[in-house]
């Protein structure tokens, strides 16, 4: 009877065992590929790169590794070479969010995007060189459907990874650097971040914010500006850089300018108002950062036995200290020490007579008209009609894309609503313009 008892004891074990077996197996095999997935090779030496075949845009990949190292070094040689061929660049910079990696429908939104700004007349007429590139990481490591919600903390931790490495900073610095060098005719450069790719962005470029030149020049960085949008980060690094900028810049509304304190140390550039260091935009809407974000954090707070806060300033407060918990369980625009602009409706509007494209045409009416301070367009309504130009991650740049039968143009102004007035803005933003977690 021992021996029949001892028996069965070890077949619930080998059962056990082979449940745990099989649910090793199915959660290893549904792990996200670490990459490169767009790989240079001696026959291929320009994979990394795609764009229709009458060169109207141009888009490159560069992928990193949970580590920050860079996967595949040609991707950012290929890349740099079609910059440094350009005599006209207009470059944008993307890294994406959580969920995404360099195969996802990211990819396709990224390419359309760049299609539709190079099918505007202007960029044709001004011979705009249109490049795109693709900052990837491995925002996905379960493939599972619900399973991947848990890899909230590890991902975060993978992008706080990559903006602490040297790789990403490089690279980025370098594409831009090479975008503005002495021989083009014309340059501009534009970093974009999207939820932990904001992380990645917000993070990567900060420390170059404050950093200053050899001859004592603080913030001359080589792109023109850096938008992130529903950034997933916490708020601890955007409350020291916005106190940082607040001990170096005062706002002078008669010059309509951010300009050196007195006694701030090295040269600092006056900064024109509506040219910011960094903007941040908020989906009001949006409950992935808004909510679940510290659901999460505050888990892994509770779990890591996490309980005694310091109290730390307020960015412009004049000593407002409050506990540092706010900044580390609250994302940037969701923290209501820290937002300081808001776009508010100013009424429909009407088109303007002059514009000659076809889509999403109030960009090229914001470029074009040049509305005086913070006053923009938009034409589209914001219903997710552009997503059939993505079902996947393959975009069709030579597919005919017809006009949008439901404009609705509107004016908006970007308002400040108080708090630390220092050329870091976080916006909230309506969700007419951006709907939840949405890149777009």
């Amino acid at each position: 009877m021992r021996t029949n008892r001892i028996a069965r004891v070890g077949n619930r074990i080998k059962t056990c065992w082979g449940f745990t077996l099989l649910a090793l197996a199915v959660i290893l095999g549904a792990c996200a590929s670490y990459g490169p997935y767009h790989k240079n090779t001696a026959a291929n030496p320009t994979n990394s790169l795609r764009g229709p075949a009458d060169g109207r845009y141009k888009m490159g990949f560069i992928e990193f590794g949970d580590q920050g190292s860079a996967l595949d070094e040609s991707q950012r040689t290929a890349a740099l070479s079609v910059i440094r061929k350009a005599k006209r660049p207009l470059l944008f910079v993307y890294i994406h969010g959580w969920q995404n990696d360099a195969t996802s429908g990211d990819t396709c939104k990224f390419e359309h995007f760049l299609d539709t700004l190079s099918r505007f007349p202007e960029m044709r007429e001004h011979k705009i060189d249109l490049i795109g590139i693709y900052i990837a990481w491995r925002g996905k490591d379960l493939t599972i459907p619900g399973l991947d919600l848990l890899t909230f903390w590890s991902r975060k931790s993978a992008g706080g990874e990559v903006a602490a490495q040297n790789g990403c900073l490089a690279a980025i610095s370098e594409l831009a650097m090479a975008a503005r060098a002495p021989d083009k005719q014309l340059h501009h450069c534009v970093l974009m971040g999207h939820s932990f790719g904001g992380l990645v962005l917000g993070n990567t470029i900060s420390h170059s914010i404050l950093d200053a030149s050899a001859n004592g020049e603080r913030n001359s960085s080589p792109w023109d500006m850096a938008v992130a949008f529903n950034s997933a980060d916490d708020s601890i690094s955007t409350r020291q850089l916005m106190s940082e900028l607040d001990h170096l810049y005062t706002y002078d509304p008669a010059r309509h300018a951010y300009v050196s304190r007195p006694g701030a140390p090295g040269k600092v550039t006056t900064i024109g108002e509506n040219r910011p260091l960094l903007v941040l935009l908020q989906a009001e809407n949006d409950s992935a950062t808004g909510g679940f974000f510290p659901i999460g954090t505050n888990a892994a707070n509770v779990t890591g036995l996490r309980f005694h806060w310091t109290k730390v300033s307020v960015p412009g407060s004049n000593g407002v200290m409050v506990s540092e918990k706010e900044f580390e369980t609250h994302t940037p625009g969701n923290n209501k020490y820290l937002i300081n602009y808001k776009v508010e409706p100013r009424g429909d509007a009407t088109p303007p007579p002059w514009l000659k494209g076809s889509q999403n045409r109030a960009v090229e009416a914001n470029v074009v008209h040049n509305l005086q301070g913070r006053i923009f367009y938009t034409s589209e309504k914001n219903d997710g009609h552009e997503a059939r130009y993505c079902p996947g991650s393959t975009y069709d740049p030579n597919a005919i894309k017809p006009a949008s039968e439901k404009e609705l143009w509107k004016k908006w102004e970007i308002v400040y609503t108080g708090n630390a007035r220092v050329p870091y803005w976080i916006v909230r933003v309506p969700k007419e313009i951006i709907s939840g977690h949405r890149p777009r």
